[in-house]
């Protein structure tokens, strides 16, 4: 069993951060040592793991709960993480494109700026259309 400081040195996460997600019954059971601390063992370890690396693939809180209960399911189908994995994939290749479309539009506002000593500006007068 470790501490939650433990486990925030060990996978880099903020004591915040693993509160929370014990709060929001993300890890599902987290022992009470007699002192009323957290204490956490390797399944809630290897939850914490599994929430920060799908946080930083950009599943969101709900989406990470769904991952959490297919993983702690002995019984799951693996084709169901694999169609949530589909899901993000698609979602991010969209946003993706988006963020390629914003940083043409940029590009083209920066270009168009003559970035001399006048006030007038294409850049602002680009973005406030």
């Amino acid at each position: 069993m470790k501490s939650i400081t433990q486990v925030s040195r060990m996978l880099s996460m903020p004591v915040k951060t693993i509160r929370y997600y014990d709060d929001i019954e993300l890890l599902g059971s987290v022992s009470r040592a007699s002192n009323g601390y957290r204490q956490f063992n390797e399944t809630n370890i290897a939850q914490l793991r599994l929430i920060k690396s799908a946080r930083f693939a950009g599943f969101s809180i709900d989406e990470s709960k769904e991952l959490i209960a297919l993983f702690n399911d002995n019984n799951r189908a693996s084709k169901e993480v694999k169609a949530l994995t589909s899901e993000k994939i698609h979602a991010l290749k969209e946003k993706i494109n988006e963020l390629n479309n914003v940083v043409k539009n940029l590009e083209s506002l920066h270009d168009a700026c003559a970035g001399d000593e006048q006030s007038q500006c294409s850049i602002l007068d680009g973005l406030s259309q």
